[in-house]
């Protein structure tokens, strides 16, 4: 470890001279520049600007004209972007987002837990203290399989790499655009005010100052029975960033962004979709009538079981072009803190049982730096070779469990009071790595890269009953690579084969004290896919890809409710020999002057290894993971019609189709929801030069009731998180920009 502590002053004192700067050219390169041709779509990857079409990785892009068409607001809209990527917003178990891509990732309660997918906002890695919201997006970049080699230790399944648009020195300009719904007006069934602004301000002839924001003001899903009311779910982010070009060579880039947010309670929370008769009685008398689609909850208590969050961060980033190679340093620190009141979990007073949290909190501090040498990319040999740091700190306040139970008698007993415990987590990691493509002939290039992590994953614990202290330490000492080959067939085709070690670090998991915290070992997927990529229709780009993965220590999470005091608990553990396996299709990009799509298709078969044992006691080997659908169809496009001059009309239509999807380890068919078509669209008008448009937009047209999450043997039931994606919505969208 002192090593690795002299390691990271060395690369602190270095960051005094180095010379770095914007999130790669992409900061410096306007937006336009990436659209003036479909076939150049613009990626960073590889960590450098390079065509889609030439980068041997399967990526879906979504450029800011179809994140705004799908009213993409935060990660957890990302579903309908990619058929290879799931997000699940299961509130606390959401790590580092909670992606998964083709079938893997992380899902998890537990305070130490990293992910599978990481997210990279403006070339800085998140970690587990990532944004929420999305907003003034220049693009998202997909990326499937691991990318640990140039992205490190968060990314043993994939990437979701997201690029904010730059400042831009050469004009004053703005923007406002809204989405407002209304619960019960238009079929609506909840209330949602969206307000997103941005302003770009020249400060010279070469810097520029941008700053954004939103306010995103959420009436339900959930309501309650008791009062009547709708859960209020706030969120409020702003987002500055400054560019200033100093030389023809240097650029410093400079970020920062803040959001808070709250919910009333537990704002998307568990509902009951079915109970015993006794209860279902009970549940009747306070307003709830258990079932799919199941809206209300009953508690007297006023704003109980409710959460705040505050976040900011900031990097600074320069890069500087030296000649023979590009150096950029990047500095980046971010700070998330929520708070709980605690309350009723169930949220039904009616119930002889109650399950209640005490008052909590958490506390997540990110600190990296990462340096970063580039080749020109017209060379023979191009390569990226740099060093990453990272420290997050994460403190978990205790957290107090009860459960209560009244008798016929009106007696009331509490087999379960357990305080919790304070939880002090401290993942540090040290890296260098390197990747490059050497160009053997005009077109075949042979692919090498690799990466080193050393690090080393620590808890201190002290349980608030008795004040006993555990300690526990995991020390990573690691390697990844990624090699291949690429080949041009002909100036709109290419082909390309890969083979990558993955790493994603362990986790110490923190069980409910007094059980002692326990080690769980890294996630090593071996992963192979071969690919094609082609520009048709003049412009639009096909990626094709055939995948395998198999997974040392796969990460999972199994929950079992106690029979006997109804607690439901969840122990991390790691499982040998999970695959996953398919191959996926996508289609991006204008098809025409006036129709542009984004269309995907993926078979992905996840499963269990042979003879793996559920939480229910049955066999699922070789059944299909959790939170994997094995089919998934995602079509989002839009067509525009000149009307009169100067004005176009345009109809855009967004869909997904899910096989049947398994939400624990068990073969309980309660536990999963049906396959199943999720349907939006958008009509309306715009100005020719797209300073102005109007429309009216529906998200889920039929109200099918997806659950982020179902459990059962909840409350003596089966219980559903449901979220915006799980009901329908009807709204109308303006935008104006000057």
């Amino acid at each position: 470890m002192r090593k690795l502590t002299i390691s990271i002053a060395a690369l602190a004192s270095a960051s005094v001279f180095a010379l770095a700067a914007p999130a790669m050219a992409q900061d410096v390169v306007p937006q336009a520049a990436a659209e003036e041709a479909n076939s150049d779509i613009i990626v960073t990857a590889q960590r450098r600007q390079e065509k889609v079409t030439e980068v041997p990785i399967s990526i879906t892009v979504a450029s800011q004209a179809q994140l705004e068409r799908q009213q993409v607001n935060n990660l957890n809209d990302l579903n309908r972007v990619a058929p290879a990527l799931e997000i699940q917003s299961a509130p606390a178990q959401n790590t580092g987002g909670g992606g998964s891509i083709r079938g893997i990732g992380t899902q998890s309660f537990s305070p130490g837990a990293v992910a599978s997918v990481g997210v990279v906002v403006d070339q800085v890695s998140q970690g587990n203290a990532n944004i929420s919201d999305l907003f003034d997006v220049s693009r998202i970049e997909v990326l499937k399989g691991p990318q640990g080699t140039l992205f490190g230790l968060t990314t043993s399944a994939g990437v979701i790499n997201i690029t904010t648009n730059a400042p831009d020195p050469t004009q004053f300009s703005g923007r406002v655009r809204t989405e407002l719904s209304d619960q019960g007006t238009a079929g609506s069934k909840y209330g949602q005010q969206v307000i997103q602004g941005v302003i770009n301000v020249p400060v010279s002839t070469t810097s520029a100052l941008r700053v954004s924001g939103m306010a995103n003001l959420r009436q339900g899903v959930n309501r309650n029975a008791t009062t009547g009311d709708w859960n209020d779910v706030n969120r409020y982010a702003v987002r500055g960033r400054y560019l200033w070009n100093v030389t023809d060579d240097l650029t410093f880039n400079l970020l920062g962004d803040w959001s808070k947010g709250s919910t009333e309670n537990g704002g998307d929370f568990f509902t009951f979709l079915s109970n015993t008769a006794a209860n279902t009685a009970l549940l009747n008398s306070c307003g709830i009538t258990p079932g799919e689609g199941n809206q209300n909850y009953c508690l007297g208590a006023a704003n109980e079981f409710s959460s705040k969050f505050e976040g900011w961060g900031g990097s600074a980033q320069l890069e500087y072009d030296a000649g023979p190679l590009t150096l950029t340093s990047i500095t980046a620190y971010r700070k998330n803190e929520t708070s709980n009141t605690g309350g009723n979990i169930y949220r039904a007073d009616s119930l002889a049982s109650t399950l209640r949290s005490g008052a909590t909190g958490t506390k997540i501090r990110l600190f990296t730096q990462e340096f970063r040498a580039s080749s020109p990319s017209n060379s023979t040999f191009e390569y990226t070779v740099g060093a990453f740091y990272s420290n997050q700190k994460t403190v978990q306040q205790p957290e107090r469990f009860t459960i209560s139970v009244r008798l016929p008698n009106g007696i009331v007993i509490r087999p379960v009071d357990s305080l919790g415990a304070l939880n002090e987590i401290t993942d540090e990691s040290l890296a260098v790595f390197g990747q490059g493509t050497l160009h053997a002939t005009d077109s075949l290039r042979v692919i090498l890269g690799g990466r080193y992590t050393g690090g080393r994953l620590s808890l201190d614990r002290t349980d608030a009953a008795n004040g006993s202290k555990s300690f526990q330490i995991l020390n990573v000492d690691r390697i990844s690579w990624r090699t291949g080959l690429q080949y041009d067939i002909n100036r709109s085709l290419m082909a390309y084969a890969t083979a990558s070690r993955g790493f994603k670090g362990g986790q110490i998991a923190v069980p409910t004290a007094p059980l002692l915290p326990y080690v769980v070992q890294p996630e090593v997927p071996m992963s192979y896919e071969a690919g094609m990529k082609a520009t048709l229709f003049g412009g639009a780009v096909l990626d094709f890809s055939l995948f395998y993965s198999k997974i040392k220590n796969f990460q999972a999470q199994e929950c079992v409710v106690n029979p006997v005091t109804a607690q439901l608990v969840c122990a991390q553990t790691n499982i040998d020999g999970v695959k996953t396996r398919g191959a996926e299709i996508n289609l991006f990009g204008r098809i025409s002057d006036r129709l542009s799509m984004n269309t995907g298709f993926i078979y992905t078969k996840a499963t269990y290894p042979g003879g793996f044992i559920g939480n229910d006691a049955t066999n699922i080997g070789g059944k299909q993971l959790a939170y994997s659908p094995r089919y998934k169809f995602t079509l989002s496009g839009e067509y525009e019609q000149p009307l009169t001059a100067g004005l176009n009309g345009f109809l855009a239509a967004d869909t997904i189709w899910k096989s049947r999807i398994r939400y624990q380890n068990t073969s309980r068919a309660e536990e999963t929801f049906r396959a199943h078509w999720t349907v939006g669209g958008r009509v309306g008008v715009r100005s020719e030069d797209e300073r102005y448009s109007a429309g009216l937009f529906v998200r889920n047209l039929f109200n099918v009731h997806e659950p982020s999450l179902l459990q059962s043997n909840f409350g003596s039931g089966i219980g559903a998180i449901y979220g915006p994606q799980s009901f329908r919505q009807v709204g109308l969208q303006l935008d104006a920009k000057f």
